[in-house]
């Protein structure tokens, strides 16, 4: 029997119930035999050394040291100097409701952030 006829015959018999995931089942199980090894995998899979856990501190020196050089080297190519001067004329210029809004933005952006980690903590969310 040709692949094409076994197609139709799959095709035919399981018509409206995952035809094509039966299919490739039979296929994959007729093209590719189990080949014995002697539980060759198992025994080197179970000599294979465990695998060394990091600690805390290395997975965040892992994370924080590149961080940090990145945002070094980011800080370096802008001119501080010329963007405290911008910040200083936004803040002069600005009204007092104007800070009481940023302030209460900044509130409520610490408040939500702090909620949503406390919920996961708890495993709520």
């Amino acid at each position: 029997m040709t692949k094409i006829d076994q197609l139709k015959d799959s095709e035919s018999h399981d018509a409206g119930s995952d035809s094509f995931d039966h299919f490739l089942k039979k296929q994959l199980q007729e093209s590719q035999p189990y080949l014995a090894d002697d539980d060759f995998a198992v025994r080197v899979i179970s000599n294979l050394p465990a695998l060394k856990k990091l600690s805390v501190w290395q997975e965040r020196l892992i994370i924080l040291v590149p961080l940090f050089v990145i945002s070094l080297l980011v800080m370096s190519q802008f001119s501080v100097l010329g963007v405290l001067i911008k910040l200083w004329t936004l803040a002069v210029g600005m009204d007092v409701t104007h800070i009481v809004q940023i302030g209460m933005l900044v509130s409520i952006a610490i408040i939500s952030g702090a909620s949503l980690w406390f919920a996961r903590q708890l495993k709520i969310i």
